[in-house]
This record gives C-alpha cells, sequence and structure tokens, in this order.
C-alpha cells in the first residue's frame, strides 16, 4: 500500500458528525414494511446510508483519514438474512495500520405491537487476520427476522492519504437513500472520477472549521526534544471544501448477459491525490502521467532488475535458438519453452514474487515471474519486447493514471510494425490469444526509454467454429448422421480450458444434453496443441417431430438458438462478447423414400446498417433429393456500447425467429 505521511503537530479531541437522522430513531412504518416499493422480488434494502469523510489527526501528529458511515437495512424475506453479515477490511502491516470500530449495531423488530431494539453484544465482533497485511472487521446481528431492521455505524481511519475511500451509491440491493460528504482540508487537492450511470444531487461549499486540540509530546524547554511527556491544548482553525453526493432510489444493481464485470458499472466517486501545498511552502505534486508511472515501476527492484537478469537461462535458450534467424519463429520458440517449462502458482502480479531466476529454477511463480522471464529471454534472442500492464477483468477497469491501478503484466513483442501480445501463463496461450481475464479494455506498454504507450487487449480477429453435419432423415422422424466440429483462436482455448481434467464421458454428456441427442464414436483431436483448432466428431441419433404424413425438422438441429439473449426494453451497460466471432454451419440431410419437401425456411440475409452482425441463411433441395442447409453468423466486435443494444436486439431476434422455422417433410 502506498503511503504518504504528512506530519502535523496537533491532534483534535474531538470529531463533529452531523447526521440527518439519530440512530436508533427506526420507525413503526419501516418495521411494517413488507415488500419494497411493490416487488415481491427483493429479499432487503437499504434505507439509507450516510457517510462522512474528513481529516483528522492521530497521535503522533500525522493526517488519517476517517471515514464515519452510519446504514440502516431493511430485511423483507430469508434470503435478505445474508446481509445481516457485515465485514469491513481493513490494512494492518508496518508501523502505520489503519483502525475500524462498530458502534450503535442493533437488529429492531415488532414484537406484540411494540418495536423491540436488540443489541449487537461482544459475541457478535469479530476480528479476522485475512493474510500478513490485511484484517477484516466482522459483525453478525441476531434476531433477524422477516421484517427487521438492521442498523450499524463504523469509523475506519487510515493514514494513507494517497486517496480518498471510494463511495458506491449502488450495490446488488435496491437503495432509497445515499449521500456522502468529503470535507478535505483545502492543502489538498484530489483528482476525481465519477460514473456516470446514476444521476446524482451535488454540493459544493468552503467553510472555515475551528476545533479544540490536545497534543501529547516529549519536549523540554524550548522545544527541545526530551523522554519527559508533555501535554499541550489549544484550538486549530483551517478552511475545508467540502463536496456532498446524494442519491434517491438507486435500482439494485443486477448482472445481464455479456458483461465483462458488472462492479465496473456501480456508480461511484473515486478520488486520487493530485498535490498538497501549506502555506508558505512549495506545492508537492503527486499525480503522474503515464510515463513518470512507467519510470517509476520499470525502476522497482523486481521489475526492471528482474527483466534485466539472464545468466540463468543463456546456456538452455541458445541450445534452442542455435542457427534460429526468422523473428517470428524466434518468438514462437521461446514462448513454447516458457510456457512448457514454467507452472503458474495461481498469483497475479506485475512484480516476482519468486524472482526470475529462483523462479525458473524451480519451474513455477506469480504472473511476473513467469512473463518478466518471458521479455528477457525475447530481448536476449534479439526481439523488442516490452512489458505490457493491465488491470484483469476481475480488478475492473484503469480508472486513474496510478501504478496501484494494474494487478498483471504480459509481454508485447513488436514486429513489422504489429504488437504480439504473450502471456505464458496459460499452456493453452498463443501469440495474440490470451487468456480471457486478461481482456481488460486496454494495458500500458513500458519501453526500455521509460516512456510508454497505451496497448488495445480486445481481440480484433474473428475466432471461428465449423460445424459440418451429414444426416439422414428416417420415416419415423428419427435423424442418423455424422457431425464434425472445428472451434479456432479464443473458442478454441474455451474448450480447452473447459476440458481440461474432464473424461470423455463428461464431455460426451454435454452435448447429448445440449443437442438432445444420442451420442457414440465420440473423437477429440488437438486439445494440447494449441498451434490447432481443437477438433470433434461424433455419430448421432435424435428426434423430430412427426405429426400424420409429415415430418418436421429444425434446420440446425439441436445447435437452433431458440431465445434472443437481448430481451430487456433497454440496456445502459456496454455488450461484451469478449471476442469477435465467425460461426458457419453446412447441414446436409437425406430425404427418406417416399416423402418430398413441402416447405423450407426462405433464404435470408440480416445484416445490420454497418456490417458489425450479420446472419446469412440459406435452405436448398438438390437432384439427389438432399436438404442443405448453411447458416452463417459474424460478429465484427468484441464490445459495443449500450445505445447499440435495441440494433442487436433486432437482429438476434430476426435470428431466432429465423432458426425456429421449420422444414415440413410431407409423404407423397
Amino acid at each position: 500500500m502506498k503511503k504518504i505521511s504528512l506530519v502535523v503537530t496537533l491532534l483534535l479531541s474531538g470529531v463533529l458528525f452531523a447526521q440527518n437522522y439519530k440512530p436508533g430513531k427506526v420507525s413503526e412504518k419501516e418495521l411494517k414494511e413488507t415488500q419494497y416499493q411493490g416487488d415481491p422480488s427483493v429479499a432487503a434494502s437499504i434505507l439509507n446510508k450516510e457517510g462522512k469523510i474528513y481529516f483528522d489527526f492521530n497521535s503522533q501528529g500525522k493526517w488519517v483519514i476517517v471515514t464515519d458511515v452510519l446504514v440502516r437495512l431493511k430485511v423483507y424475506t430469508k434470503e435478505g438474512y445474508n446481509y445481516a453479515n457485515v465485514e469491513i477490511p481493513y490494512y494492518d502491516y508496518a508501523a502505520d495500520w489503519e483502525d475500524v470500530k462498530f458502534s450503535d449495531a442493533a437488529v429492531y423488530n415488532i414484537v406484540d405491537g411494540e418495536i423491540q431494539k436488540t443489541k449487537v453484544e461482544d459475541d457478535g465482533l469479530f476480528t479476522e487476520q485475512t493474510n500478513k497485511k490485511w484484517r477484516t472487521k466482522k459483525i453478525t446481528f441476531p434476531n433477524v427476522k422477516e421484517g427487521s431492521v438492521i442498523e450499524y455505524r463504523y469509523i475506519k481511519k487510515s493514514p494513507y492519504l494517497s486517496s480518498l475511500p471510494d463511495w458506491y451509491f449502488q450495490y446488488s440491493i435496491p437503495v432509497k437513500h445515499i449521500e456522502v460528504e468529503f470535507a478535505v482540508p483545502h492543502y489538498f487537492i484530489y483528482n476525481r472520477v465519477k460514473s456516470p450511470y446514476i444521476e446524482l444531487k451535488e454540493g459544493k461549499e468552503t467553510r472555515q472549521v475551528v476545533r479544540q486540540y490536545s497534543h501529547v509530546a516529549k519536549k523540554g524547554p524550548y522545544g527541545v526534544s526530551s523522554s519527559t511527556l508533555r501535554s499541550e491544548s489549544g484550538q486549530v482553525g483551517f478552511y475545508e471544501n467540502v463536496y456532498t453526493y446524494e442519491a434517491e432510489n438507486v435500482p439494485a444493481l443486477k448482472t445481464e448477459a455479456f458483461i465483462d464485470n458488472i462492479n465496473n458499472y456501480k456508480s461511484f466517486i473515486k478520488h486520487e491525490l493530485a498535490s498538497v501545498q501549506y502555506p508558505d511552502s512549495e506545492e508537492k505534486k503527486y499525480a503522474y502521467d503515464w510515463d513518470s508511472v512507467a519510470a517509476l515501476i520499470y525502476n522497482e527492484e523486481s521489475f526492471g532488475e528482474e527483466i534485466d537478469k539472464s545468466d540463468y537461462y543463456q546456456k538452455d535458450l541458445n541450445s534452442i535458438l542455435e542457427g534460429k534467424i526468422n523473428r517470428e519463429e524466434i518468438t514462437t520458440l521461446v514462448f513454447e519453452y516458457v510456457k512448457n517449462r514454467m507452472a503458474w502458482d495461481g498469483e497475479y502480479g506485475y512484480t516476482c514474487k519468486k524472482g526470475v531466476k529462483k523462479a525458473y529454477e524451480s519451474r513455477s511463480g506469480n504472473v511476473a515471474d513467469i512473463n518478466l522471464m518471458l521479455i528477457s529471454m525475447l530481448r536476449y534472442a534479439g526481439l523488442k519486447a516490452n512489458p505490457v500492464l493491465l488491470s484483469t477483468r476481475d480488478k475492473g477497469h484503469v480508472a486513474f493514471v496510478n501504478r496501484d491501478e494494474f494487478n498483471y503484466v504480459i509481454a508485447g513483442v513488436e514486429i513489422q510494425n504489429k504488437t504480439i501480445l504473450l502471456d505464458a501463463t496459460s499452456k493453452y496461450a498463443t501469440q495474440n490469444i490470451l487468456p480471457v481475464r486478461d481482456l481488460n479494455l486496454f494495458g500500458r506498454m513500458i519501453k526500455e526509454n521509460l516512456t510508454s504507450k497505451e496497448i488495445s487487449l480486445l481481440p480484433e480477429q474473428k475466432s471461428r467454429k465449423n460445424v459440418v453435419i451429414i444426416g439422414e432423415v428416417n420415416t419415423d422422424g428419427t435423424v442418423m448422421g455424422k457431425c464434425k466440429i472445428q472451434n479456432y483462436d479464443y473458442n478454441a482455448l474455451a474448450l480447452r480450458e473447459m476440458y481440461n481434467g474432464i473424461n470423455d464421458e463428461a464431455k460426451i454428456q454435454r452435448y447429448e444434453n445440449s443437442l438432445a441427442v444420442e451420442l457414440s464414436n465420440y473423437e477429440l483431436n488437438d486439445l494440447n496443441d494449441a498451434a490447432k483448432p481443437v477438433s470433434e466428431s461424433f455419430d448421432f441419433k435424435t428426434s423430430t417431430d412427426v405429426a400424420g404424413n409429415k415430418i418436421y425438422i429444425s434446420p440446425l438441429l439441436g445447435f437452433s438458438v431458440t431465445q434472443n439473449p437481448f430481451n430487456e426494453t433497454e440496456r445502459k451497460l456496454p455488450i461484451d462478447f469478449i471476442y469477435p466471432q465467425n460461426e458457419r454451419y453446412i447441414i446436409t440431410f437425406t430425404i427418406p423414400e417416399g416423402y418430398v419437401v413441402e416447405s423450407i425456411p426462405e433464404s435470408v440475409l440480416y445484416a445490420t446498417q454497418d456490417d458489425y452482425v450479420s446472419f446469412k441463411f440459406t435452405a436448398t433441395v438438390n437432384q439427389n433429393n438432399q436438404l442443405q442447409i448453411i447458416a452463417q453468423e459474424d460478429l465484427s466486435f468484441a464490445r459495443f456500447n449500450p445505445e447499440y443494444y435495441t440494433t442487436l436486439k433486432d437482429i438476434y431476434g430476426d435470428i431466432v425467429k429465423k432458426q425456429s422455422e421449420k422444414i415440413v417433410l410431407v409423404k407423397k
């Protein structure tokens, strides 16, 4: 954790925290409320959440940021009981640590027509050691029932001033009222990032603060240091810039189809320290541009110095690269060597855990151990290779120009004005086919001259899936045939990861369930050769609908899309398909003797006006009494803005409708 320590010689003796209402004043109306604004599906809601974030001084005379929060929560159903367990993490490592205290914690119920208050006793408060550097304060509320109101307050103090605490206005349950006040001494300037998804009522004012203080110090006469403790008291005044934000009736944040990380879209306010200036002193700046961040990271001992090490692998690498001069071939050989030698321990980070040499010897390491080693080898081989920093999908989007925004590093190799991205932590990754965890909008490449540039992490090449079916329709309506499926690039990567560690029976069951077929003679090829597509083939038997002298066949059999994935009226969040895609189906049916085609779906081409999404469908009957269906869906981009939602909804609606049409065979 980055720490900025600013020494002050005062200790405030009191804290002023103005509440809109006092703790414990729970109304009978709140307790008798049985559902959230007429929505019985809501398990719990936040009735009110108020926060004040301000600056204070600790007993050593240093600034601390105080976060004072009061929460009132309503439980409607048993599914809402889990909200009676509250956890607040805090940093507890080295000389300066954070502190969290709960107060005013109670559960309120209606019992025999009266409001009953059950306080949280000491046995409901816990402190858990999360890891070496972090702890978690926990509170468990007793006597929680359907209809209960839960209330608690916590105060968190932190000496780390590089950012103000993040404040969220939206949660997995709805919020009736929420507000926060940031009171910042005018010495401090913070950059702000605000999400656009919820309308906030905002306010700003400047006010003068005068407070009483007391300070304990080791001082003798005339300010000379002494072993004797002396107490001083008085008052101090300064100006605060006060920013307020308020929201009403905030809907629950619900996950939707095709979302990268739902937490990216919570309504929030975030701040990062830009500068500090005290009276009669020069301004000290803390906000950086990307090149400054690049230099800071590269100069870290466990980053740049690790890339520069090469003695530990030179002999091994020389034997692999002997006589090789083609840069693309060298890139492949080095990448495959690191992938095959190293095992990822599952830990993220852009700095090394073991160090590249120890990791190489032990054949395992964290992300940085492996990928900084890869970069070092690529450079040793004469290639222009640089680290690319990123924030993984589960961490979220990068909000500030700050090294703390990153938690991962991959390699970027520049060949013929193209950048090839490599991540050797995955055995199944290939050039520019990264683990999905890496695909989070943009990364930052750090060059050897300590400059940097933005790198897109959004895949551009379409990942293909080809399906070929040759089948025969029988007079009883059964269809028997052979199916071959080939998956390329990200489709292949997904299949390799899915199939890792599972047996053939489970793979067969997957298709029998999804396609509604009986399956035999299953074969899987090139699962472990990441340079090739994954190929599957099998024999199948399935049933169609028979009514009287007619047979009704779905053109794509079990591969048909039966529901539109976009069924909401509107959408405010981006649509994330992860990667562009191309799916192609070629299906040939032999019609049974004595039957003819009565009707087949009309051939169509659906496409958005810009051709970003298209679907082509053709159905024909040849002279050999065979039906041939060709269907192809193209998705040109990995990600679409929410304004595109209606377009996607419309074209996928057309696709589903077309695939639900039937081929009708009739007996002569």
